[in-house]
C-alpha cells in the first residue's frame, strides 16, 4: 500500500446536478497538489462535501455501519460482525484514514489554496468544512497527522489532539470573522455547496454551532477554554430552527451511503433503543426504525452477539427484529434523502449542559433541553404540540426489551427534567443520543465524553484489550502507518498517555 501523504495531481470530473462519485488522480509529482481553474474549484468543494460525510456506500459502511453505528448502539448487526464484539479489523479500518488523506484533505486543500486571498468567503466556508471533517477524524483515532499533512513531506509527524482542537476553535473563530464582515448575498460555490447553496449567514450558524460542539467536547479537559468559546459562539449565533440543519444533497451519481448499503448489513434495532423508545412512548421510534416483517411490532436485540447468538436471537418466538426504516433509507431513496450533517436539536442540548455548567448561554438547562426535544420531534414530523408536551412531561421510563437474553430495562431516567443535576446531566445526554440519530460517529463521541446515555454492556468482546463492559475508546493507528511512516508514529507514541490500543482514552476522554 502506498504512503498516504504523498498524493497524486487531482483531476476533478466535472458532473451533472453539482455532484459527483468520485475523482480520478494522474500520477506526476507525488508530493505536491495540482492546480485547477477557477470554474473546478467549486466541484473540488462539492466532493469534499460529499465524502467528507462518507457518503460513499463502501465508506459509510466501514466507518459508520460496521463500527461506530455499533458502538453507539443506534444499530446491532443482524450478520454478526465482529465490530459489534469490538474487533477492528485494519483491513477494513483503513478505509477512513486513506479517504481523509487521499480525497478529502487533497479537495479541500486545492479549494483553500486556490481562494487564498482571491474569494474571502469561499476560503471561509472551505476552512469550516475542513474543521469539520478533521474533528471527526482526530475523534476515532486522537493524534493525527494535521498540521504539517498535505505540504509534500516524505515523513509526516503526528499532532497531539490538544494542539489539533485548539487549532480547529482558531479556525473557525477567524472563518466566523471573515463570514460575518462578508457581503451576506454572496453564494460562494453556488449550487455546487451541497448543503446550504453558498449562502454565507447558514455557514455562520453551522461554523457556530460546530464550534459549540467542540467546546463541549473539551470542557472536562479545558474549561475554561470550552467556555470562552461556548459564549462565542452563543454570541454569533448558532443553529436553532430546523431550516439551518445541515445535509448535504444527493444525486444518482453522489448517492446516499447510508441508504444504499443499509440492506447489505442487517441494521437492526438494539435492544438499548427498545428499552428507551418504547418506554418513553417515543414517536421517532416509527420514523428511525422499520416494524418487524411477521407481527409489526418492534423488536431488537443486545450488541455484542456471535453468530449463533444472533441468529438465535432474530428467530426467537418467530419474530424478526426490527430493520433501519426502509422507507426512508433503501435503493429507492439513495439519490433522494440527504446525507445528514448536524441538526439543531443538537445546539440545544449542548446549551442545555453549557447551561447546566452554571455558563451564561441565555436560558436555563432544562428550557433548552425541551426545546432540544421539541425541535427534534419537529424534524422528523412530529408536531403536534400537545403530543410533545406530554412527552416533555412524561415520568415514564425505560422498560424491559423482551429481547432474546430477557434483558432488564436499561435505565431509570423519565424524560420529565429531574431536579438534581446529576440525573440532568444524563437527561440532556440521552435526549441528545435519541435526537443525533443516525450520526453513530457523533453518538460514539459523546458516550466516551459523559459516559451517557447508559447502555447495555455487549454480551461478548472479542478484543482483549476491551471488556464488554465497556467501549471502544479509539481507533488504533493504521498498520501502513507503522510500515511506512514508521518514525513520525514513534515520536507520536508519546502523544497518546498509553499504548496504541483500543482502551487509551483520546486526550478530551478523561
Amino acid at each position: 500500500m502506498k504512503r498516504l501523504y504523498t498524493w497524486p495531481l487531482v483531476v476533478i470530473l466535472f458532473f451533472a446536478a453539482g455532484c459527483t462519485k468520485h475523482f480520478d488522480s494522474i500520477n506526476s509529482d507525488p508530493t505536491t497538489f495540482g492546480t485547477l481553474p477557477s470554474a473546478a474549484i467549486p466541484k473540488a468543494f462539492a466532493i469534499a462535501e460529499w465524502e467528507g460525510v462518507y457518503a460513499d456506500p463502501g465508506n459509510y459502511e466501514v466507518i459508520h455501519s460496521l463500527y461506530c453505528d455499533l458502538w453507539s448502539q443506534y444499530f446491532m448487526d443482524g450478520g454478526g460482525f465482529p465490530g459489534d464484539r469490538y474487533v477492528l479489523d485494519p483491513t477494513l479500518t483503513i478505509f477512513s484514514w486513506s479517504l481523509t488523506y487521499t480525497v478529502n484533505l487533497p479537495s479541500i486543500k486545492i479549494v483553500i489554496d486556490g481562494t487564498e486571498g482571491t474569494a474571502p468567503s469561499a476560503n471561509a466556508i472551505a476552512k469550516i468544512w475542513k474543521s469539520y471533517m478533521f474533528h471527526q477524524e482526530t475523534d476515532l483515532y486522537g493524534p493525527i497527522p494535521y498540521s504539517q499533512a498535505g505540504l509534500g513531506l516524505l515523513s509526516v509527524p503526528y499532532d497531539s489532539q490538544e494542539s489539533i482542537y485548539v487549532s480547529l476553535l482558531n479556525t473557525l473563530d477567524s472563518a466566523i470573522t471573515t463570514l460575518k464582515a462578508s457581503d451576506q448575498t454572496q453564494t460562494p460555490f453556488g449550487t455546487d455547496d451541497l448543503i446550504y447553496g453558498g449562502s454565507i449567514p447558514a455557514w455562520i450558524k453551522f461554523a457556530n454551532s460546530l464550534r459549540l460542539r467542540l467546546a463541549m467536547r473539551v470542557s472536562a479537559v479545558d474549561p475554561q477554554l470550552a467556555q470562552t468559546e461556548a459564549l462565542k459562539s452563543v454570541a454569533d449565533g448558532v443553529m436553532t430552527t430546523n431550516a439551518h440543519n445541515a445535509f448535504v444533497a444527493v444525486g444518482p451519481n453522489s448517492i446516499n451511503g447510508l441508504a444504499a448499503e443499509a440492506p447489505w448489513e442487517n441494521m437492526r434495532m438494539t435492544s438499548s433503543m427498545v428499552s428507551y423508545l418504547k418506554g418513553y412512548n417515543d414517536p421517532r421510534m416509527q420514523q428511525y426504525y422499520s416494524p418487524a416483517d411477521d407481527d409489526g411490532q418492534y423488536h431488537g436485540t443486545r450488541n455484542g452477539m456471535n453468530v449463533t447468538q444472533v441468529a438465535a436471537a432474530v428467530s426467537l418466538n418467530g419474530t424478526n427484529l426490527s430493520n433501519i426504516n426502509t422507507t426512508r433509507w433503501s435503493d429507492a431513496t439513495q439519490a433522494t434523502t440527504p446525507l445528514n450533517v448536524m441538526y439543531a436539536a443538537e445546539s440545544y442540548f449542548l446549551l442545555a449542559e453549557a447551561a447546566l455548567n452554571g455558563w451564561q448561554v441565555g436560558g436555563t438547562a432544562q428550557q433548552f433541553y425541551e426545546q432540544g426535544i421539541t425541535v427534534s420531534m419537529n424534524q422528523w414530523g412530529i408536531t403536534d404540540p400537545v403530543a410533545i408536551q406530554a412527552y416533555i412531561n412524561s415520568t415514564s421510563t425505560p422498560i424491559p426489551p423482551n429481547d432474546y437474553l430477557n434483558s432488564p430495562a436499561v435505565a431509570t431516567i423519565p424524560v420529565k427534567f429531574a431536579a438534581d443535576a446529576a440525573t440532568q446531566r444524563q437527561q440532556i445526554i440521552t435526549q441528545k443520543w435519541l435526537a443525533l440519530f443516525p450520526d453513530g460517529i457523533e453518538a460514539w463521541s459523546e458516550l466516551r465524553r459523559t459516559g451517557f446515555p447508559v447502555l447495555y454492556p455487549v454480551v461478548q468482546s472479542d478484543n482483549p484489550d476491551v471488556p464488554a463492559s465497556g467501549t471502544i475508546s479509539r481507533w488504533t493507528w493504521q498498520e501502513d502507518e507503522y510500515n511506512t511512516n514508521g518514525k513520525a508514529v514513534q515520536a507520536a507514541l508519546p502523544l497518546l498517555n498509553g499504548p496504541d490500543k483500543a482502551s487509551t482514552h483520546v486526550w478530551w476522554n478523561k
